[in-house]
């Protein structure tokens, strides 16, 4: 059982913020495994992306929550920047709409960890992918060198992560506002890298505290879908951008030549793409992301909230 050197009263404030799109029950799961951790400072701030599945009739019969409504589906960065600026809390949760803090009084660890830590601007549990606990789904967010997501790494015990998923994450508020909030340029896909990027670039630590457990139970629905070519012309719009703005040019043109200098071997690893799109994607959307490279640039120190 642990021990905690703050009483109920000196605990400081938490803001749940989670985003809600077409996943009513999984929703309410989420937001009991926080209840259920009775941390007496936490404020609830939920925004939903324009749910069509009755999530909404349910979000507006709970008095504990702030509730935002967008119209539509505005993408997680957007969604969280917005509750973020409602937040009133020392500390900001992101979690996401499927996954459930497991372990009791989890929040009390992570924070106590942080109260103690001052230049950790970020902290997570260990995310499994069942309520077994038989199999992680991630230990810590890692990218390889061209900022692919490098899976096997990622399921590696290592207390101090590159980057922290928002899957479930727990920000110091005050560093969250420093880095200016999540880029709105990602629709989701990379934009919880890009925020620890720039929180790591500004001096600060992030940490996994591996006795704190999430669940995540990694829905489709909610989730928008996308055939193999729509996805890959997606992820490497994001990726590009990404290495782009936080890596520089020439990591971005190493990574660029690693593929246009021997095309039919890398068509080969993905046979949906035909000629014309890989001269689309490495090509003509490379030529124009370099031409936004000052813009892009600029981002670096741009705040969205």
């Amino acid at each position: 059982m642990n021990v905690f050197p703050l009483s109920d009263i000196d605990w400081p404030s938490i803001s749940a913020v989670l985003v809600s799109w077409n996943r009513c029950e999984l929703m309410q799961q989420a937001i009991q495994s926080l209840r259920n951790q009775q941390y007496s400072q936490l404020e609830f701030i939920i925004v939903d992306n324009g749910s069509t599945d009755g999530s909404l009739s349910w979000l507006r019969t709970q008095a504990d929550l702030v509730l935002v409504e967008n119209q539509r589906n505005r993408g997680a960065s957007v969604a969280r920047n917005q509750g973020t600026r409602l937040a009133k809390g020392k500390y900001v949760l992101y979690m996401d709409s499927d996954a459930e803090i497991h372990t009791r009084e989890g929040l009390k660890t992570l924070i106590a960890y942080m109260e103690e830590n001052e230049q950790v601007a970020g902290i997570s549990g260990v995310i499994y992918s069942d309520a077994s606990m038989s199999r992680i789904w991630s230990w810590s967010t890692c990218m390889d060198w061209e900022a692919n997501h490098d899976l096997a790494s990622s399921l590696v015990p290592n207390q101090y992560p590159q980057a922290l998923s928002t899957c479930f994450v727990i920000f110091r508020a005050s560093a969250l506002r420093e880095a200016g909030g999540f880029d709105e340029y990602y629709f989701y896909l990379y934009e919880d890298a890009d925020l620890c990027d720039r929180l790591k670039k500004r001096g600060y630590r992030l940490h996994v505290l591996p006795e704190v457990k999430i669940i995540h139970h990694y829905a489709e629905p909610g989730r928008t879908r996308r055939g193999n070519i729509e996805y890959h012309y997606y992820h490497e719009k994001l990726r590009m951008y990404f290495l782009l703005k936080n890596w520089g040019v020439r990591r971005f043109l190493l990574s660029w030549w690693s593929k246009v200098r021997t095309p039919l071997a890398y068509r080969k690893r993905f046979p949906y793409l035909s000629v014309l799109s890989f001269a689309d994607i490495y090509f003509v959307r490379v030529f124009l992301l370099l031409l936004r490279y000052p813009l892009i640039r600029w981002k670096r120190r741009w705040r969205w909230i």
